[in-house]
């Protein structure tokens, strides 16, 4: 009860420290108030992106918490010494307060159970919270070293705050996420039209359905990415008038999703070309034109600037780098592939993206879908002008230049095995799917103010509709849009609580019950002893391991039928033996060299070699 009010305490401190920030910029600036909390966000991670190089992350962490929290209070002189009217309460920021509070308070609740939280994106956040710096090459815990910090570190900075566990780290991007999904409003003209904003709700609940393959309850950030892409989108769009905001948004959201993960380079590209349009696009004169290039060029300076310091970082810190961006590493790799096995492999890449069970497959198909019937009914039907084709267009071009991307990937820079297997592959293109799917709604969500019968926002009311059929029509549909979305985030909401009351059955809670969540780095030697098999072999219960035991030497084993020379000179190997379960050959082993079988617990190697009591270690 009290670990509670004290995280509950620390999350309010969390919040007031960010709304100082929120507010203060509101105040002073002309940012969009849904956008401002993302560009808050962002720089976050851009101040303890830099101040990690300085070995300062704490420091700053702390500082940047302390000035958030005095500027609310100064803020809150302000508001009651000036205070503003009051803000218009819509629908959709009912349903999105609903939406958050909802998966939110389930996220805060939730376990990790994910293979790749456990290989690198969980591990880096610890990390990041007990050392408090980047991790160096004596650092052998960290295998994915390439992988940019991005999230990790704004992730950390929320762990700081507010305290370590897997619930806290999972809200922490969650917030991020939602983030994201506000920050799609801005381009909707007129928020008091429900139909607009409860189709805009719709789309964020569609993108669970086609997020299966990542969900929101682990910390991949393959999700992440097209949301922060998206945030992007919207404000480059919101601020197209305004090209100094312009460009500090599209630059502090193009950097972050570049500092995600190495393959957000692509999405900062994405990010970069939509630039380019809306600026030259009322470029007119030479004057401007001129202007339009020196911000581009800011643009894209600041966006790439922090991945290639990244870049320069891990080849001067790193002999060799797992998944490193590297020419060398992709020849090697691509060499090691014959010319049968890259024929097979595009064979079984183009089969699965032209195979209608594909759901990304699905995604790319709704979204032409649902832009054709709009570019129909308002060229044709309504007869007013649009640019859904264009849009669509410009859209299914990025697929596909992605779609040959992840073919290059596969072929270049993945294993052959992997490669084969198209492993990850719904993953990653869920990502490009997610991002052509935001921008359908925001594409819609103008369209559809741009078609309504009456276009002065200030003449709308409940009277401004043509009939009385298209009234109706309009408010069945909206009534039905708010069902569909609350269903959809009711179902995206069970279906994390139903994998959580799974977690006891998995191989991640069996660690966890046995080991605890041990915090201080070490180099202990861990032989985990599990029945798993297949997680054994798939290296799930070794990565388990040590993230939980907080050691970069954990191996798991399942298999001991092997000689009494060759067990005992396994056992020489570790320093301590943990047993999940009662494990049968591990237990015939014993009996027949030392006379003893052992249930589940962690127990000191030398004592059994010793033919010692085994001693069960509780330290954590």
């Amino acid at each position: 009860m009290m670990h509670t009010l004290l995280v509950t305490i620390r999350f309010a401190a969390f919040f007031l420290s960010t709304l100082g920030y929120v507010s203060t910029a509101k105040r002073y600036t002309k940012v969009d108030s849904k956008l401002i909390w993302i560009m808050v966000f962002a720089g976050n991670i851009l101040v303890l992106y830099f101040a990690a190089y300085f070995k300062l992350l704490n420091l700053a962490a702390n500082v940047m918490f302390g000035i958030g929290l005095l500027l609310f209070l100064v803020e809150l002189f302000l508001y009651f010494k000036y205070p503003h009217g009051r803000i218009p309460i819509q629908l959709h920021y009912l349903w999105l307060a609903f939406y958050g509070i909802m998966l939110g308070t389930t996220l805060l609740s939730s376990h990790l159970e994910h293979y790749d939280n456990f290989s690198h994106w969980a591990v880096i956040v610890k990390f990041l919270y007990t050392q408090g710096r980047l991790p160096g090459a004596s650092d052998t815990i960290i295998s994915f070293t390439s992988y940019p910090m991005g999230s990790s570190l704004f992730i950390y900075y929320v762990t700081h705050i507010v305290g370590f566990q897997a619930g806290i780290m999972l809200f922490a991007q969650f917030i991020l996420l939602f983030s994201c999904m506000v920050s799609m409003f801005a381009v909707i003209r007129d928020e008091s039209r429900a139909l607009i904003t409860m189709m805009m709700c719709t789309m964020i609940t569609i993108f669970n359905y086609f997020n299966i393959a990542i969900r929101m309850n682990n910390l991949l950030v393959d999700f992440l990415i097209p949301m922060l892409t998206i945030a992007a989108i919207s404000g480059i769009y919101r601020y197209r008038h305004q090209i100094g905001l312009m460009t500090l948004h599209a630059a502090m959201l193009g950097a972050v999703i570049g500092m995600v993960k190495n393959n957000g380079i692509i999405f900062s590209v994405i990010v970069i070309g939509y630039y380019a349009y809306e600026i030259f696009y009322n470029s007119k004169t030479a004057k401007a034109i001129i202007k339009s290039i020196i911000s581009l060029i800011v643009m894209i300076a600041e966006t790439l600037i922090p991945i290639m310091i990244w870049n320069y970082h891990v080849k001067s810190t790193f002999k060799a780098s797992k998944h490193e961006v590297s020419v060398k590493s992709y020849e090697t790799i691509f060499g090691d592939k014959s010319a049968h096995t890259i024929h097979s492999i595009i064979h079984h890449y183009l089969t699965s993206i032209f195979s209608f069970s594909s759901l990304s497959t699905r995604g790319i198909i709704l979204v032409n879908l649902i832009l054709l019937i709009t570019f129909f009914i308002i060229r044709y039907r309504i007869k007013h002008k649009t640019s859904a084709l264009k849009a669509l267009i410009a859209i299914d071009i990025t697929i596909i230049l992605y779609y040959v991307g992840i073919l290059l990937m596969f072929l270049v820079s993945m294993p052959t095995a992997e490669a084969l297997q198209l492993a990850g592959f719904e993953r990653y293109a869920s990502s490009i799917v997610i991002l052509a799917l935001g921008v359908t709604a925001m594409v819609l969500a103008r369209e559809f103010d741009a078609s309504l019968y009456e276009q002065n926002i200030m003449l709308r009311n409940y009277r401004s509709y043509k009939t009385i059929t298209t009234k109706k029509t309009y408010q069945y549909t909206s009534m039905g849009l708010i069902f569909v979305a609350t269903l959809m985030a009711l179902s995206e909401n069970n279906g994390i609580r139903y994998n959580e009351k799974l977690y006891n059955k998995t191989e991640p809670y069996r660690v966890e019950n046995m080991t605890g969540n041990r915090m201080k780095l070490n180099r202990t030697r861990y032989l985990i002893v599990s029945t798993d098999a297949a997680d054994v072999n798939s290296y799930m219960t070794a990565y388990v391991g040590k993230y939980y035991l907080f050691s970069p030497n954990v191996d798991a084993k399942e298999f001991f039928v092997m000689d009494d020379d060759q067990f005992v000179a396994l056992l020489k190997g570790y320093d301590k033996v943990v047993i999940l379960k009662r494990h049968f050959t591990f237990n015939a082993m014993t009996q027949k060299i030392y006379h003893k079988k052992y249930g589940p617990g962690i127990y000191s190697t030398k004592q059994i070699l010793d033919q010692k009591t085994f001693v069960k270690d509780t330290n954590n």
